[in-house]
C-alpha cells in the first residue's frame, strides 16, 4: 500500500506557499523516514483546480541550515535556467525564499514546492541522447555566461572524488594471482598518469554550476523538447567533467528499448557528444582533457568492475579467469585509445 502524507501536513504546506489547500489526489515518489530522524518525503498533489505540484519535505543533514542554503542555491540555479528558456518546472517562493523551514511532527525540516512536469523518460535512444547533449550544452553556456555558482560540489568530479569510481574495488579484486598481473600493472600505471595529466590543468578549465544528474530519470518528453527536473545533485563542476561523466552514465546505465542489442550502447555517447558540440564547441584544452577523462572512465567504468553479471568481480567469483583476463585487456585497450579528435568535433 502506498504511503501517504497526512492531509493536514499538505494543507499546511499549501497555505504556506499561498495555494488553495483543497486537494483531490496525492502520489508518493519517495517516502523515507529514518530512525535517526532524517526523512525524505517527495510527493505530488493535485489541487481542486487541476494544477499539480511536487512537494519535498526534507531533513537529510545534521546541519539543516547548511542544507537549506544549498537547496536554496540549487533552486535559484533552476530558476535561472528557466528564465533563459530551459524547460524546467517553476519553483515557488515564500517571503523571497524557495526553500523554507517547516516542522513535520515536531522535527525541523525544509520544504520546497514546484510544478509537476510529467512522467520521466524510461528508455535511452540515440535521438534522446543527442537531445540530452544539446540541453546540457545550453545549460552549461547559460551558467557560464551568468557566472552561476551553487557553492557545493557534484557527484561527478573526474579529477577527484566521484560516485562512479570503483578503482579501490578494482585493486582489491586484482590481487587474485590468476589474473594477468602485467596487464593489471599497466592499467594502474596508466590510471595514475591520466589522473596526473587531468589534475595538472583542472583548475584552468571552464567551471560553473550544473544540474549534475541529467539522466533520463530526470527528463520528460514534451512537444517542443526535453524538460529537465530534479536539481538535488546540482553543484559546481568543471564542465567537461559533467559532460563526460553524465554522458557515460547515460550510455551505460540507462535502460534500452526492449529488443535492442547491447552493442547499441556504443552509439549513445557519440550521439550525446554530437548534440553537445552542436551548441557549445570545446576549446583545444577542454577537448584534450575531455579525451583523457573519457578514456580513463570508459576503460574503468564502475559496472565493468562490479555489479554487472559480466563485471570483473562477477567473473572472478565464478572462476572464469579466461573471460576476466579478456576483460582486463579490453579495459587497457580502451584506456590506450588514441585521441581521434571527437571532442573537438573532428
Amino acid at each position: 500500500m502506498e504511503k501517504t502524507v497526512e492531509i493536514e501536513v499538505i494543507e499546511k504546506v499549501l497555505m504556506l506557499y499561498g495555494f488553495d489547500a483543497a486537494i483531490t489526489e496525492q502520489k508518493s515518489y519517495i517516502h523515507s523516514i529514518e530512525d535517526n530522524g532524517w526523512l525524505k518525503l517527495i510527493f505530488r498533489v493535485t489541487l481542486a483546480s487541476g494544477k499539480m505540484l511536487v512537494i519535498k519535505i526534507l531533513h537529510e543533514d545534521d546541519d539543516l541550515a547548511a542544507e537549506m542554503k544549498k537547496v536554496e542555491n540549487q533552486s535559484i540555479f533552476s530558476e535561472l535556467m528557466r528564465s533563459h528558456g530551459i524547460k524546467t518546472p517553476a519553483r515557488y517562493q515564500v517571503n523571497g525564499k524557495y526553500c523554507n523551514e517547516f516542522t513535520y511532527h515536531e522535527l525541523p525540516c525544509m520544504v520546497t514546492v514546484e510544478d509537476w512536469c510529467g512522467e520521466e523518460i524510461t528508455e535511452i535512444t540515440t535521438d534522446i541522447a543527442y537531445q540530452i547533449g544539446e540541453l546540457m550544452a545550453r545549460m552549461h553556456q547559460i551558467s557560464l555566461d551568468n557566472k552561476s555558482e551553487i557553492g557545493h560540489r557534484t557527484l561527478f568530479s573526474a579529477a577527484y572524488w566521484n560516485d562512479v569510481d570503483c578503482f579501490p574495488e578494482f585493486c582489491e579484486i586484482t590481487k587474485d594471482e590468476k589474473l594477468d598481473q602485467a596487464v593489471v600493472a599497466q592499467i594502474k600505471a596508466l590510471r595514475d598518469a591520466k589522473l596526473e595529466s587531468i589534475r595538472a590543468v583542472w583548475e584552468t578549465l571552464p567551471k560553473a554550476a550544473v544540474q549534475g544528474d541529467i539522466s533520463i530519470n530526470n527528463l520528460v518528453h514534451s512537444e517542443d523538447g526535453l524538460i529537465v527536473f530534479d536539481y538535488n545533485n546540482a553543484g559546481d563542476e568543471v564542465l567537461i567533467s559533467d559532460l563526460v561523466m553524465e554522458g557515460l552514465l547515460t550510455a551505460y546505465e540507462m535502460e534500452l528499448p526492449d529488443g535492442t542489442p547491447a552493442s547499441y550502447r556504443e552509439q549513445i555517447f557519440p550521439a550525446l557528444l554530437k548534440g553537445y558540440l552542436s551548441v557549445r564547441p570545446l576549446s583545444e584544452a577542454e577537448g584534450k582533457t575531455a579525451w583523457e577523462v573519457y578514456t580513463l572512465y570508459h576503460g574503468l567504468w564502475f559496472t565493468r568492475i562490479v555489479y554487472n553479471d559480466d563485471s570483473l568481480d562477477s567473473l572472478v567469483k565464478k572462476g572464469d579467469y579466461e573471460a576476466a583476463n579478456h576483460l582486463l585487456k579490453q579495459m587497457l585497450t580502451d584506456m590506450q585509445e588514441t585521441d581521434d579528435g571527437r571532442f573537438r568535433g573532428q
